[in-house]
């Protein structure tokens, strides 16, 4: 049964989405004014490696990640450069779709706030409507007195509601914020019941995600840069106006480090993620991102990278071991060793996923990847047992449908496989017309064991991956 941890309230929880099949999950993605980083390429990783892992356990999962292309951040970006504030979200827009691409990170929806004004400003209306926001100079603040759950999710005490806006006297309370920032001269604006003006940074998500998710999400997660304000102040703005709980798991990545100081633009210390999957490549920091669980810091360093590329080929090379020994063939009866052997493989699979099952605990699970390959060369290399190569492999194909760092050895890996199993299905049929069943049946076993579901019928046999 997978647990996750829930930053509301601190503790670890049963996973069940609020529909029996399928998983609704919204990452906040990034405001376009700059160069995506390796932090923001952790993130997005990480819940990449969830999302893959739900879609193993059979779930129907729908990711929306945003795209924040207005905002003060990037006005201000555009003034420094002098160009146009749409010239500027544009291009870093492109960039970043294309850095996540390399990235193999799969997103069913990427909506852009500056094409979905219209439901922005009518959820503010209606938060205005029914109290819970006011209208201050053209402005629109939400009320946080009006919420009373307000700090629960981040646990910052009142006194430190800080929401990093400008202190306005048009304000009821100074830790309001803005919904709807009136027209400054110079700025971008649309037209609104409260005249010109553009969203403010916390609306855009609640307005999108409900847009495409409905009122109920599974997954709403992000950096934990972003617990306090903007998730806090999403839950208060989204549950004021449907009246029930919004969002089921909060989850958090945790920071990148970088000589133990948080990689951050105001530090200065910034790696582009195009310039690391350009020296890198896209497996091996796909790999280093998953090689510390999501909610643990992890430290960048090149000595950090050159160590997982090496780790990386080292399981590569064992994929390389367990091809030869299936292309080698023929098939031999399985030997009292063998068995054991294979069991000692199952056994490293099964930890694979408990420990998935564990709050998505990537780290320990590439360890028991590691330990598989140890099996493979202290013990299989050795020996020409067919079955346990083939379960093996099939444990190598599940940890690279999450992990995604192999894709290049299982493109043409699975047509190798579909073709040896086809062999075994076909010497099996052979022992079964020969009535040889206490052999035929022990090959079931077998693959079933690795994942390999037999389908008997009276014209012969076939087989799915179960």
């Amino acid at each position: 049964m997978l647990q996750v941890y829930n930053t509301l309230g601190k503790r670890i929880q049963s996973f069940k989405p609020n529909e029996p099949n399928t998983v609704k999950m919204y990452v906040c993605g990034p405001t376009v004014y700059d160069e995506v980083h390796i932090g923001h390429g952790r993130t997005f990783v990480a819940f990449d490696a969830m999302s893959r892992y739900l879609r193993v356990k059979g779930y129907n999962v729908i990711r929306v990640q945003n795209i924040t292309d207005i905002d003060d951040k990037i006005i201000n970006r555009a003034r420094d450069l002098g160009k146009s504030w749409n010239e500027v979200s544009e291009y870093y827009s492109k960039t970043y779709l294309e850095h996540i691409g390399a990235l193999k990170v799969k997103i069913d929806m990427h909506p852009k706030v500056t094409t979905h004004i219209n439901e922005i400003i009518d959820f503010v209306q209606k938060l205005v409507d029914s109290g819970h926001a006011y209208v201050a100079n053209g402005s629109v603040y939400f009320d946080v007195d009006t919420y009373p759950g307000y700090g629960e999710l981040s646990n910052v005490r009142k006194e430190e509601w800080d929401q990093g806006e400008e202190i306005v006297k048009e304000k009821r309370h100074p830790y309001d914020f803005a919904l709807w920032k009136a027209y400054k001269p110079g700025e971008p604006y649309w037209e609104s019941p409260w005249g010109k003006g553009r969203p403010g940074w916390h609306i855009e998500c609640s307005t999108m995600s409900t847009r495409y998710l409905g009122n109920k999400i599974d997954i709403h997660g992000g950096g934990m840069d972003l617990v306090f304000p903007h998730h806090e102040n999403e839950r208060a703005q989204t549950e004021s106006l449907t009246g029930s709980t919004w969002v089921k798991y909060w989850m958090h990545v945790a920071f990148l480090t970088i000589k133990k100081e948080k990689m951050s633009k105001s530090k200065g210390n910034i790696v582009p993620l195009k310039e690391a999957l350009s020296k890198y490549g896209p497996s091996t920091l796909r790999y280093w991102f998953l090689s510390s669980q999501y909610r643990n810091p992890i430290e960048y360093s090149e000595e950090i990278l050159e160590q997982s590329s090496r780790s990386l080929q080292r399981l590569k090379d064992a994929i390389s071991i367990l091809r030869k020994i299936v292309q080698k063939g023929p098939i031999h009866y399985v030997k009292e060793e063998d068995v054991k052997v294979q069991e000692q493989v199952i056994g490293t699979i099964s930890r694979f996923d408990e420990h998935m099952e564990n709050d998505f605990d990537t780290s320990n699970a590439l360890t028991a990847i590691h330990e598989l390959a140890s099996i493979v060369f202290s013990k299989l290399q050795y020996s020409e047992d067919v079955f346990g190569a083939l379960i093996a492999l099939d444990g190598f194909r599940k940890f690279n449908e999450v992990f995604a760092v192999m894709d290049e050895e299982f493109s043409a890996e699975l047509d190798r496989l579909a073709k040896v199993i086809d062999a075994v299905i076909e010497v099996r049929n052979y022992l079964r017309k020969k009535q040889m069943y206490d052999l035929s049946d022990q090959i079931r076993d077998i693959l079933s064991r690795s994942g390999i579901k037999i389908l008997d019928s009276k014209e012969g046999s076939t087989w799915r991956f179960q």
